[in-house]
C-alpha cells in the first residue's frame, strides 16, 4: 500500500481519483504489478480519461454494471426471468409456397424440362460464339413507351473483341479472338447448321416461347399468385414513400475472423460484378435517386449514415475518397465513429491488460452496435431530417446484400399498419444461432415484440421445461432477426431525446471451463441496436431502462432529457419523467417475416467454421461462398415470382452441390439484377414478359433497363448501357424469343499452392474464368 500512497501523491489532486477508482473496483492485480511506477501510472490514467469520454458514467459505474450483468449470467438469469415467451404481436408473414424448400439445407432437386442445344458457328472458326436467334420478330411495340429501343439479335463486345478481364479472371481465361472486330456478327457470317442442329435450335425457342403456365420447375405453386399480390400490394405502398427514407449502415467490423485483412465493406458480393458491399449499397441509393428524379420530378440526396469503429473509420473514408463516393455526394454521407470500452478477464470484473514495452495497455473492444442510437443522438440533427420531409430510417448490416432488395415491402407494412418500429425477420429453426423475435410477458410487463438472443432463449425455454414451439414445417414460432429494422422517424426522435439513445446492456462471456470463472477471451459490456425496442415499451409503462432492465415507476429515477421543451413533458411529472403518455401508450412495434432466400444471407464465418456448421448442425454456413450463392438464388427466386405472376414459366437446371474450401453448398445460375433494371418485384413483373429457361452453369447479368419476353440461356448474357449514368433513356426491348448458347463463365477451384490470389478469392476457394459472353450494350 505504501507504493500506492506514493503514487497518489505523485499524480496530484486532479488525478488521484483515478487511483481511488481502481482501488474501489478491486483492480489490485494492476495496482500491485511490478511494472507500475511514477511513469506508467500516467499512461493508465490517460487511458481511463479516454474511456470516460466514451463512457461518461465513469469506471466505477462501468465495473459495477459488469458485475451485476455477470452475476445474472452466472445464475443463468436475465431480464427475461419469469417471462412467458410467445409468438410476437403485429406479425405480418408473407410466405411463398415452394414445392421444395429453398436449397440451403437440402439436396438440390432436379429440373424436369432441360434442353441442351448446340452452338452456332462462325464460318472461319470451329469454336462456339455468342449468338441470339429468333423465329419471330413480331414484338408488340405498342405496349412500350414511345422511343423505346428495340434490340433484336444485338451483339456488342469490347473494342478489341474480347471479354473484359478482371481480378477474378486471370491466367486461366480463354482468349476469344474469334469475335468480329466490329462487335457484330451478322447471320450471313455463320455457317449453315445441319438439320439436327437446326431442329434442336427451333425446339429450344419453341419450348420457351410457347410453354403454357404450370407449376414452375424449381418449386413455385399456383397459390403463390395471391401471396405475390399481397407482396406487391405492400411493396407499392412503400414505393410511394421512396423519397422519405434515410439509410443507416452498421459497419464497424474488420474481416479478420473471415481471413480478410481489410474492412468487411471491401468484401466483394460476387465474382461476376466484383462489386464490394459498400459499392453495392451505394449503387442502390443512386438508383433510388434516379427513380425519384424520373418518377417524382425532384432531385434529392438520400442521407446515408454509416457507423464505423476505430478499426474501420480511416480505411472506409479513404475507400470512399478513392472511389469518388461511388457516384453519391460527399455531403449526403455521414460517418459516425464508435469508440471502444474496457474488457474484463474474469467473473470478478477485473480489467484485462497487458504489460509490454514498459507500459500498460488495457484491452478494448467496441461497445456493440447499440451505440448507433447514441451516436445519432449526438451527431445527427433528426429534427432537420423531419423538416426536410423524411419519415423513416432503415437500419441494416454490412454484409447482408439481400436486405435492401426487400426494403419497400417492409416499408409498405410499416405504413399500412402504422408501426413505429418494424423488424425484418425470417423463418428460423430451433437452435439456430440467430436472435428470436418474441412477445415477452410477466406479471408487471408485456413487451409485444422484442429480440431475444439465441443463447438466452434456450435458457428461458429450459426454465419452463418446455420445448421451442414449431409450425407444421418445423420452423420456430419465433421469427429470426435479420438485423434490418425500419423506424418511423417522429416516434424514434421523441424517444431518442428522452433517452439519448442509451439502450440496455448485456455481457456474453465464454468461459475457459466449468468453474465459470475465467473468460476464454476478453469480454466487455455491450449493447445491441435492436434493443431500442425496449425503450418503446418502457415509456408505455412510465418506466425507463437502466443497465439491468426496466426501472419501476416507484423508483422515481429521472429520465435523461436533453430537450426540456419536448411536447411530451405536459404528460410527465415536474422532473420530465415520462408517465403513461398517451402517445407512448400506443407505441407499435411489429415484424415482417419473409422467406430467407429473398432477404437474408450474411457473412459471419470463415470457411473452417462454415464447414463445421454444415457438417455438425446442418445449419446455414453464413460464409462468403454461401452469401454469393444466395445472392444469385435470390435473384432467380424473384424472377421466378415475376414469371409466376405473369402466368409464365421459369426453369433452371439442376443446382449442383459444389464444394469450395471444404464448404458444400448449392450453386444456382449466376444471376445478377442491378437496381437500374429492377429493384422491386413490381418492376420485374413489368419487365419480364415471357418464359425464362436458364441452365445451371449460365450467367445472366442485367445492368440496365430492359424488356425481356422469352429467353433461353445456356452460357453468359450481359445487358448493359454504355452511358450508365443516363437514367432518362428508354429501355432495351429484347427479341421476343431470344436463344443464346456459348461457353460462358465458369467457377473453378483455386490452386491452393499459390499465394498470388487476393483475399476475396482465397476466402471463397474459387475464381471466375470468363470464356465467352454475349454483351448487349448501347
Amino acid at each position: 500500500m505504501e507504493k500506492i500512497k506514493d503514487l497518489i501523491k505523485i499524480v496530484g489532486d486532479e488525478n488521484k481519483r483515478y487511483i481511488y477508482d481502481l482501488i474501489e473496483t478491486d483492480q489490485m492485480e494492476l495496482l500491485n504489478h511490478e511494472g507500475l511506477n511514477e511513469i506508467t501510472i500516467f499512461d493508465i490514467i490517460k487511458q481511463i480519461k479516454e474511456f470516460e469520454v466514451v463512457y461518461p458514467d465513469g469506471l466505477v459505474k462501468y465495473v459495477e454494471r459488469a458485475k451485476t450483468l455477470l452475476k445474472k449470467s452466472e445464475r443463468a438469469t436475465n431480464k427475461y426471468a419469469n417471462c412467458m415467451i410467445e409468438q410476437p404481436d403485429n406479425l405480418t408473414k408473407i410466405k411463398f409456397h415452394w414445392k421444395n424448400s429453398c436449397p440451403q439445407f437440402n439436396e438440390c432437386s432436379d429440373t424436369d424440362n432441360k434442353l441442351y442445344m448446340h452452338s452456332l458457328y462462325v464460318e472461319t472458326n470451329k469454336n462456339g460464339v455468342n449468338t441470339s436467334s429468333s423465329i419471330s420478330n413480331n414484338t408488340n411495340e405498342d405496349s412500350f413507351d414511345e422511343g423505346t429501343v428495340l434490340a433484336c439479335n444485338s451483339f456488342s463486345l469490347t473494342e478489341d473483341g474480347s471479354t473484359p478481364v478482371t481480378n477474378t479472371s486471370t491466367d486461366e481465361i480463354v482468349q476469344t479472338d474469334q469475335y468480329s472486330k466490329n462487335g457484330v456478327i451478322l447471320p450471313s457470317e455463320m455457317r449453315s447448321m445441319n438439320k439436327e442442329e437446326e431442329d434442336e435450335r427451333v425446339a429450344a425457342i419453341s419450348a420457351v416461347s410457347s410453354a403454357s403456365y404450370a407449376s414452375p420447375s424449381s418449386g413455385v405453386l399456383p397459390p403463390n399468385i395471391s401471396v405475390i399480390e399481397e407482396y406487391i400490394y405492400y411493396e407499392n405502398i412503400g414505393l410511394q414513400e421512396i423519397d422519405r427514407v434515410c439509410f443507416i449502415l452498421l459497419a464497424g467490423g474488420l474481416g479478420e475472423r473471415l481471413n480478410h485483412k481489410d474492412i468487411k465493406l471491401k468484401l466483394i458480393t460476387d465474382v461476376v460484378s466484383e462489386k464490394t458491399y459498400i459499392e453495392y449499397y451505394c449503387n442502390y441509393l443512386k438508383a433510388f435517386q434516379d427513380f425519384i428524379k424520373k418518377n417524382k420530378n425532384k432531385e434529392i440526396d438520400i442521407p446515408f449514415i454509416i457507423m464505423l469503429s476505430d478499426d474501420t473509420y480511416e480505411k472506409t473514408i479513404d475507400f470512399f475518397q478513392c472511389n469518388k463516393y461511388f457516384f453519391l455526394k460527399k455531403s449526403q454521407i455521414y460517418f459516425l465513429k464508435q469508440k471502444k470500452v474496457f474488457c474484463f478477464k474474469d467473473n470478478e470484473a477485473h480489467l484485462d491488460f497487458i504489460y509490454k514495452n514498459n507500459t500498460f495497455y488495457f484491452s478494448k473492444k467496441p461497445h456493440g452496435h447499440g451505440d448507433i442510437h447514441s451516436l445519432i443522438s449526438k451527431h445527427i440533427e433528426i429534427d432537420d431530417l423531419v423538416r426536410k420531409g423524411y419519415k423513416y430510417l432503415y437500419f441494416f448490416q454490412d454484409t447482408n446484400a439481400l436486405a435492401i432488395k426487400v426494403l419497400f415491402v417492409c416499408l409498405g407494412v410499416t405504413i399500412k399498419k402504422e408501426l413505429h418500429m418494424n423488424f425484418l425477420a425470417i423463418s428460423r429453426k430451433p437452435g439456430e444461432e440467430i436472435g428470436a423475435i418474441c412477445k415477452c410477458t410477466n406479471t408487471d410487463t408485456c413487451m409485444n415484440v422484442v429480440n431475444i438472443e439465441y443463447n438466452l432463449l434456450g435458457s428461458i425455454i429450459e426454465q419452463t421445461n418446455n420445448k421451442e414451439l414449431v409450425d407444421t414445417e418445423g420452423y420456430s414460432l419465433y421469427p429470426g432477426n435479420t438485423g434490418a429494422i425500419l423506424f418511423e422517424i417522429t416516434k424514434y426522435n421523441e424517444i431518442l431525446k428522452k433517452t439519448n439513445g442509451i439502450v440496455p446492456e448485456y455481457m456474453n462471456p465464454k468461459y475457459t471451463d466449468n468453474t465459470r470463472q475465467y473468460f476464454m477471451h476478453p469480454t466487455r459490456v455491450e449493447s445491441m441496436m435492436q434493443d431500442f425496442a425496449y425503450l418503446y415499451f418502457s415509456h408505455e409503462k412510465g418506466t425507463e431502462w437502466n443497465a439491468e432492465g426496466p426501472e419501476s415507476k416507484g423508483k422515481k429515477k429521472k429520465i435523461i432529457n436533453k430537450n426540456k421543451s419536448s411536447p411530451d413533458r405536459q404528460n410527465g411529472d415536474s422532473n420530465g419523467n415520462c408517465c403513461c403518455n398517451a402517445n407512448y401508450r400506443y407505441s407499435r412495434v411489429g415484424v415482417t417475416q419473409l422467406d430467407r432466400a429473398l432477404c437474408f444471407s450474411a457473412v459471419k464465418n470463415n470457411s473452417f467454421n462454415a464447414q463445421r456448421k454444415t457438417q455438425n448442425n446442418n445449419v446455414h454456413p453464413e460464409c462468403i461462398y454461401s452469401a454469393e450463392a444466395d445472392l444469385y438464388y435470390s435473384n432467380c427466386a424473384f424472377i421466378e415470382l415475376a414469371c409466376t405472376y405473369n402466368r409464365k414459366n421459369f426453369n433452371m437446371g439442376k443446382m449442383d452441390n459444389k464444394t469450395f474450401n471444404g464448404v458444400r453448398y448449392c450453386m444456382p445460375p449466376k444471376v445478377l439484377i442491378e437496381p437500374q433494371f429492377a429493384f422491386t418485384l413490381t418492376h420485374l413483373i413489368n419487365k419480364i414478359k415471357g418464359n425464362i429457361m436458364i441452365s445451371n452453369n449460365s450467367t445472366l447479368w442485367i445492368k440496365s433497363d430492359t424488356i425481356i419476353t422469352n429467353l433461353y440461356l445456356d452460357g453468359t448474357l450481359v445487358i448493359e448501357r454504355l452511358n450508365a449514368e443516363d437514367s432518362t433513356t428508354t429501355p432495351f426491348i429484347l427479341d421476343q424469343s431470344l436463344y443464346i448458347k456459348n461457353r460462358g463463365y465458369e467457377l473453378v477451384p483455386l490452386h491452393h499452392k499459390s499465394n498470388d490470389h487476393p483475399d476475396n478469392l482465397k476466402m471463397r476457394g474459387y475464381k471466375l474464368v470468363k470464356r465467352e459472353a454475349l454483351i448487349i450494350s448501347g
